[in-house]
């Protein structure tokens, strides 16, 4: 990768490898040819000694410079006073110095030219608003400098291949995983999880606070190094309207490896307790599961799962297919894996005649042979017909992945030698060959794997994932099957040309009445129903003989959300007198006052009502729902949640991987809902709320399924501000 120069204070230079861009300081960061410890003391112990002494120990091949304002020497080496007295300008600064000496500190390393400084410091934004204020001037005074800033408040950085460690861990066990983390305890769970999968990092870095560099920019930065396979991301929140960058850079570096996220923050509690730690409230949690799910990143749920996901991301083969073929030896272990399998959104499909009958000529006739497969025990004389017997049904193209399981290694059975010579350790490799030679993943379980031994490192080195949970086991077959899913969307597709600048979220805002709403939402391209509007029990009549009865009367009652709640609403009118004495009883609604406006509108025999909404999200701009609407759009809160702009593929993908899929598919002698046609009208009214930046937000409830044609009944659209212009008659 070609490096680029700079003179303080002058504009970043981007470098762009293989179709990705990413700034220069993170070359500084993770690959520095010279580093400055800031907080070193001749005369204590502080933390600045421990990461210079620990740089240094690690091997790392640069020039490591001691600072400290005090100066002296340690272990035989000067501490400069300042970044500004080094004889020479270091590529990456470390600030290791109390909150209040930071920005003093951290300034001088930009001044002097330094192109990326790590506050490892503590008490900024995420401990008060005069903290956040001193984080808000040093960033911006660093990058009036030129340098970028990691952190505040973060564990460090680690890179195998630079041969650095500037974190709080003594040992970082090298292999082909990048790692993205905004919490420092969060990383030590998962690398001490990492030792139990038998893997390893070539770079990590904690971003604490996000004062200033993106969480997108270390994974895009991963996303372009060959020495990263797998790429983890641990996510508390993203910075203000980051979120259409971050899907579609995200997406980008997906199509070329995986990334394996979860998100922390996604209950009401735990974003409380997000933003006492980074400062920031996080997004809604299906806004997050959207985003992720449109950028291609594998979501984990379950912290235990998050290395499991990513050993059978780096190990195995993408998943072409929901169908699982289950073939090992327990049948405790064989029913609760099947359920674990399906509870993942996957299938365990019967085994037909042909396959049993194979079967049967290497099992005995009580063994279980329909899926799972249980063996009962007949492995311990040949050690080979795991993979033996995964074979049949893998070798067939309606199966896609394999899960194996048993009462396997050593913890078992100490010095097992089948009839053939081999052991445990001499066989665990076998069932990898299968997988290469199908191209299809097949992980395997037993109880025993949760302990450390050779004949489990040995399968897993060989390709094959070993897991000492069911559940784990599961959740990485999932993960494949959504790293395959993604694949087949975007093979051969362009981007869908994400907004790089995102609309932030606003107040309460100014609520139109419903026929405003309706007005505007026709006027920029939704089919809705006809509507009136009258002051007068005459009018009232002449607009429901107009159009036809039976018809609707609704009152336009300014700051009423549910009309039916103050009569409000009358259905069904079907002759002039019902018409006049709906809208006389309306003219007596507290408050409403003489010469009420109200509606006049056609009645529609809905066959299903949805509900479809776009709103301002603080990070993501604007999202969409799609669900079930009318009365029960709030007892069935099932929604699809997606991020425009999509196009239609990506829209019907998003609709039939939600929970509302069911309800609109073909059922009970009705159509299926017009995918297309629907995505044409959310289509619409995003491009409604981005032409008028004042759109807070738009609900249609409901939208009307009739055959296949579509038709909005009501909405409700919420503006920031006052409109300057409109019907003076709707707001009485």
């Amino acid at each position: 990768m070609r490096v680029a120069t700079e003179e303080p204070g002058q504009p970043r230079e981007s470098v762009r490898t293989g179709g990705i861009q990413v700034d220069h300081y993170l070359r500084a960061l993770f690959a520095p040819k010279s580093i400055a410890i800031i907080g070193v003391s001749a005369t204590s112990t502080r933390s600045g000694n421990e990461f210079f002494g620990k740089v240094r120990g690690y091997g790392f091949e640069g020039r490591v410079y001691a600072v400290g304002r005090n100066g002296g020497t340690v272990d035989g080496e000067p501490i400069y006073p300042s970044v500004k007295d080094l004889p020479e300008v270091p590529d990456l600064v470390f600030g290791a110095v109390g909150m209040q000496a930071t920005p003093q500190a951290m300034t001088e390393a930009a001044a002097a030219g330094v192109k990326v400084g790590v506050v490892f410091t503590a008490g900024f934004a995420e401990m008060s608003d005069d903290g956040a204020r001193i984080q808000r001037d040093m960033v911006a005074r660093c990058n009036e400098l030129g340098m970028r800033v990691v952190g505040p408040n973060c564990m460090g950085v680690f890179s195998t291949g630079s041969r650095m460690n500037l974190t709080d861990v003594e040992h970082l066990a090298p292999g082909r995983i990048g790692f993205v983390s905004q919490s420092g305890n969060i990383a030590l769970t998962l690398f001490d999880n990492a030792r139990r999968h038998d893997l390893g990092f070539e770079s990590f870095v904690s971003f604490g606070n996000q004062a200033d560099i993106p969480a997108i920019d270390y994974v895009e930065y991963m996303g372009q190094d060959d020495a990263v396979d797998v790429i983890l991301l641990y996510l508390e929140s993203l910075q203000e309207d980051a979120g259409a960058d971050f899907i579609a850079r995200c997406r980008a570096v997906a199509e070329r490896k995986p990334i394996v996220a979860i998100k922390g923050g996604v209950t009401d509690a735990g974003r409380r307790a997000a933003a006492s730690h980074t400062s920031r409230l996080s997004a809604a949690e299906d806004i997050y599961d959207a985003a992720f799910e449109q950028a291609g990143v594998v979501q984990v749920r379950d912290l235990d799962h998050v290395m499991a996901v990513a050993e059978a991301l780096l190990r195995c083969p993408p998943m072409k297919g929901d169908n699982i073929a289950i073939v090992g030896s327990g049948g405790g272990h064989s029913t609760v894996g099947t359920d674990c399998v399906e509870r993942a959104g996957m299938t365990v499909p019967a085994f037909d005649q042909e396959l049993r009958d194979t079967f049967g000529q290497y099992l005995p006739p009580w063994a279980p042979m329909s899926n799972p497969v249980d063996m009962t025990g007949g492995f311990t004389e040949d050690l080979t017909l795991f993979k033996t017997l995964m074979r049949y049904p893998l070798s067939r193209p309606e199966f896609h992945g394999g899960l194996s399981y048993g009462l396997y290694g050593e913890g078992w059975r100490p010095g097992l030698v089948d009839d053939n010579g081999r052991t445990f350790e001499s066989a665990a490799p076998l069932l990898a060959t299968l997988q290469e030679e199908l191209g299809k993943p097949i992980v395997f379980y037993t109880p025993f794997a949760k302990e450390h031994e050779e004949a489990f490192t040995a399968m897993r080195l060989s390709g094959v994932p070993c897991y000492g949970s069911l559940a784990e086991a599961a959740a990485a077959l999932a993960a494949l099957k959504a790293r395959g899913s993604f694949l087949a969307r975007t093979e051969g597709q362009e981007g869908t040309g994400q907004d790089q600048a995102s609309p932030s979220g606003a107040g309460p805002g100014y609520a139109l009445t419903e026929y405003e709403s309706l007005q505007r939402v026709a006027d920029a391209g939704v089919t809705t129903v006809r509507q009136e509007l009258v002051t007068s029990a005459e009018e009232a009549v002449a607009a429901g003989e107009a159009i036809g009865y039976p018809v609707v009367l609704k009152a336009q009652l300014a700051d009423v959300a549910h009309k039916s709640d103050v009569n409000g609403v009358r259905l069904g009118l079907s002759s002039a007198d019902e018409v006049a004495a709906a809208f006389r009883q309306m003219s007596a609604i507290p408050g409403a006052g003489p010469g009420i406006a109200c509606t006049v509108s056609q009645q529609i025999a809905a066959e299903r009502e949805l509900l479809l909404g776009i709103r301002k999200d603080a990070t993501f701009g604007h999202t969409v729902v799609v669900g079930i609407g009318g009365v029960l759009s709030e007892v069935a809160a099932r929604v699809a949640v997606m991020i425009p702009p999509l196009d239609s593929t990506e829209f019907a993908h998003a609709i039939e991987n939600s929970p509302v899929a069911a309800y609109l598919r073909a059922w009970r002698g009705k159509p299926a809902v017009d995918l297309e046609d629907l995505h044409r009208q959310v289509s619409a009214l995003h491009a409604m709320c981005r032409a008028d930046a004042d759109i807070e937000s738009v609900d249609i409830n409901p939208l009307t399924v009739v055959g296949s044609r579509l038709q909005a009944v009501d909405a409700a659209v919420v503006l920031e501000s006052e409109p300057e212009t409109g019907d003076p008659r709707s707001r009485r």
